[in-house]
């Protein structure tokens, strides 16, 4: 009843574009709104964990399919949806505050759906670049903002535990996808993993989907503006770090399963064992939920620069020495845990330093600043690894170095705010 009250208050403000959305009230609990965080979680489950399972995927191309295509070929496709999906993101963010969340993310459902269907019947490397890169990349893409973004209508004083739930899911997705897509391919080959795959997917997308509920606060029909009001040192400082440290983020998630084959080729490489690491290291992922409570103590801009300099700290001091299975899997639980933090601080670092005055505008800018680096990171690290004749020290060193570098590009913005090392910024 509680719960119907608000949705009829929240339905009969649609049409106030003016009023002041101080006085908008948020549930902040209750059995609807939690429920909306479960269908965003969906979401973020098998939406945005399909870029870190990538690399099961590629290492089975790799293996069956396309033996003689180099791996910084293949890792293009998962760039390539990546990149693609962060650009539609930014786009489809202002078409859904205009038209409707829910429509928009109905639309993208459907034809990711379409789209990983259409990748069973997958025999050429051109179809995988179309239906698992640039397509899936386009649809995921158009949902993505929507249902991060949701439930923020539903709660404020609990906002950050309820939106780094449902962002969390990307991690539990990543980690239960990895051991799906895994079974699958080495069970029923190809063509009928992915029937299988996307009618899973098809059937959680319908649950969550009947489970979101949008509650639009007034002024939702504002003008959108693509760029931000003001741009400043700070601003062109968190951009950079962004961009630069992409560039080193994807490798691991990419990489690991073909590298637990090659040093430690005592594991049958049909077994689980082998995307073991890669489950981990998503299934880590899962402190976003709390990685809030270490930013209240540290501050997010700390937190977020340590994001990226101890996930390049690892790559480079306990990856590159990694020649076990045990080794492999204690760097991808490390990796797991704090390489993740700055997708969740992302919001609240801008919040930081910019206001809350056009906030959703500067996010979706800095969403935007990660696509060359999902684009073409991974594919770099790929060229080295060929180019310096499969020795993998290279690329944990490249890696590594460039996320500790897009740390460094964090500094600027960081002690212009405040200058004290230890302040709580």
């Amino acid at each position: 009843m509680l719960g119907s009250a608000l949705d009829e208050k929240a339905t009969s403000s649609d049409g106030d574009d003016h009023a002041n959305t101080d006085d908008w009230e948020y549930p902040d609990g209750g059995l609807r709104a939690w429920l909306v965080v479960l269908g965003c979680f969906m979401f973020s489950c098998t939406c945005m964990a399909w870029g870190l399972i990538w690399g099961a995927l590629q290492d089975y191309y790799s293996t069956y399919m396309f033996p003689d295509v180099s791996l910084s070929i293949l890792t293009l496709v998962g760039g390539i949806q990546n990149c693609t999906m962060g650009v539609t993101s930014y786009i489809a963010g202002g078409i859904g505050d205009r038209y409707g969340y829910k429509k928009m993310i109905a639309l993208s459902s459907v034809l990711a759906y379409a789209f990983l269907l259409s990748s069973a019947f997958s025999t050429k490397l051109y179809h995988v670049f179309l239906f698992q890169g640039v397509l899936l990349g386009f649809a995921q893409g158009l949902g993505m903002p929507l249902y991060m973004a949701l439930p923020a209508q539903w709660f404020l004083r609990k906002r950050g535990f309820a939106t780094g739930l449902a962002v969390a899911g990307s991690g539990i997705g990543g980690g239960i996808g990895s051991i799906i897509i895994r079974v699958l391919l080495t069970r029923l080959g190809l063509r009928k993993a992915m029937l299988v795959y996307s009618s899973m997917n098809g059937t959680v997308w319908i649950i969550a989907f009947m489970l979101i509920k949008e509650r639009r606060a007034p002024g939702f029909r504002r003008k959108k503006r693509w760029l931000p009001e003001r741009i400043n040192g700070q601003f062109y400082s968190v951009a950079l770090s962004i961009c630069v440290g992409l560039f080193g983020y994807l490798a691991p998630f990419y990489f690991i399963t073909t590298y637990t084959k090659r040093f430690v080729p005592s594991i049958n490489p049909d077994s689980l064992l082998v995307v073991g690491p890669l489950v981990v290291m998503n299934l880590c992922g899962m402190c976003l939920i709390f990685v809030r409570i270490l930013a209240d103590y540290l501050g997010p801009i700390n937190v977020f620069f340590l994001s990226f300099f101890l996930g390049g700290l690892f790559q480079i001091l306990v990856w590159t020495f990694s020649t076990t299975y045990a080794s492999i899997m204690v760097f991808a639980a490390l990796y797991g845990l704090v390489g993740c933090w700055f997708i969740s601080l992302l919001p609240v670092v801008c919040a930081e330093l910019f206001g809350v005055e056009g906030l959703s505008t500067i996010t979706g800018f800095m969403i935007l600043m990660n696509a060359p680096g999902q684009l073409a990171g991974s594919s770099i690290s790929g060229a080295i690894l060929s180019r310096s004749g499969e020795r993998w020290w290279a690329v944990t060193l490249y890696s590594g170095g460039i996320m500790i570098l897009g740390a460094c590009c964090l500094l600027y913005a960081r002690f212009s705010k405040e200058r004290r090392l230890f302040a709580a910024v």
